[in-house]
């Protein structure tokens, strides 16, 4: 059982985002609220960092600089509505429990920035572990988000001079997180771009088997987002159910091929095994003075039949007489077909 030092955190309720509450409250008292005793450094800070912003644009230049990782943490929250790419993405790779340092090197800032976005917006990373915690605080959220932002849009009376939704708009919220979440960092990065960092190419021969893969790639990426996004409705749940049924054919039948080749890979396998493979001296000692060993050293080859009955302990009557003849002895015929 987890005992936080801040009881606080022990709420089942808590939000990722409660210290930017806490301090917006703070803030909104009149006068302003005074930080309390259980208020950790990240309050502090952030009270004063956002009563000087609010206060005057002048003095945002030198915020910057007093403490640049909460500055351009404060951006990325800032820019929600206006750029919220780089914010998604930093909070999947958190919710994939990437380290700060490897996910400021992947947005080009600072540790600290990452530091301070996660403890003042999205305050996951001590609570990865709480399964459904996350669903409920992180996971639904990002889904109602969708939901939402589609139902303004088609509402809205200039929707229909526009192209229709796509399935994919909301791959950076609440696809990624979802898989970011489950498949962990690197099925997050490849989500992020739809590509593989470590696929190079070196010469013009791969360059059409790059492109295959990359399609097969981008065609499963783009279903497994349409997949968890897609309205079933009465209209197309039927389609569903035929889909599901499909793949479990699919599946079964794929099954039964590998244990139908499993099984005849094992009788093979079994079969080699029980031959002995040799060849030069260590074959002539095998079968040295053996029936197969006598004729393997005579003028006349044994045909597979033969070698099959000598195996299996019998002698065929084909073979009377063949172990005495010789390359004189086969040719012998020839001439005389040739004198007469």
């Amino acid at each position: 059982m987890k005992v936080y030092r801040d009881v606080r955190l022990a709420n089942p309720f808590l939000r990722p985002y409660w210290r930017h509450e806490r301090v917006t409250a703070m803030l909104a008292s009149v006068p302003p609220e005074r930080t309390k005793r259980y208020d950790d450094k990240y309050v502090q800070g952030y009270k004063k960092f956002l009563f000087q912003w609010n206060k005057s644009e002048n003095n945002r230049d030198r915020l910057m600089h007093d403490n640049p990782g909460l500055f351009f943490a404060y951006l990325l929250h800032d820019r929600t509505h206006v750029e919220p790419e780089l914010r998604l993405m930093i909070e999947a790779r958190l919710l994939a429990g990437t380290n700060h340092e490897q996910i400021a090197h992947e947005a080009k800032t600072i540790p600290e920035t990452v530091e301070w976005y996660e403890r003042l917006f999205f305050n996951v990373s001590p609570f990865l572990e709480h399964h459904d915690w996350i669903v409920k605080h992180v996971l639904l959220p990002s889904s109602d988000r969708f939901v939402e932002d589609s139902s303004e849009e088609e509402s809205d009376e200039e929707f229909t001079a526009r192209p229709s939704t796509e399935v994919v708009r909301p791959h950076l919220d609440m696809t990624l997180k979802f898989f970011a979440y489950f498949g962990g960092p690197m099925i997050c990065d490849v989500m992020i771009s739809g590509f593989r960092r470590d696929k190079r190419i070196t010469t013009y021969e791969d360059i059409p088997e790059y492109f295959n893969e990359q399609f097969a790639s981008q065609i499963m990426r783009r279903s497994a987002q349409a997949s968890g996004q897609f309205e079933i409705n009465k209209y197309n749940v039927m389609e569903l159910f035929a889909t599901h049924s499909r793949l479990i054919e699919i599946q079964r039948s794929i099954e039964g091929q590998e244990d139908r080749h499993n099984e005849f890979e094992k009788h093979i396998n079994a079969m080699l095994s029980e031959l002995p493979w040799t060849a030069g001296l260590d074959g002539a000692q095998l079968y040295d003075k053996s029936p197969i060993g006598i004729y393997d050293e005579g003028a006349a080859e044994l045909n597979e039949e033969e070698l099959m009955l000598f195996g299996s302990g019998k002698e065929p009557e084909s073979v009377e007489g063949v172990a005495e003849l010789t390359i004189s002895s086969r040719r012998e015929p020839e001439k005389n077909h040739a004198k007469s």
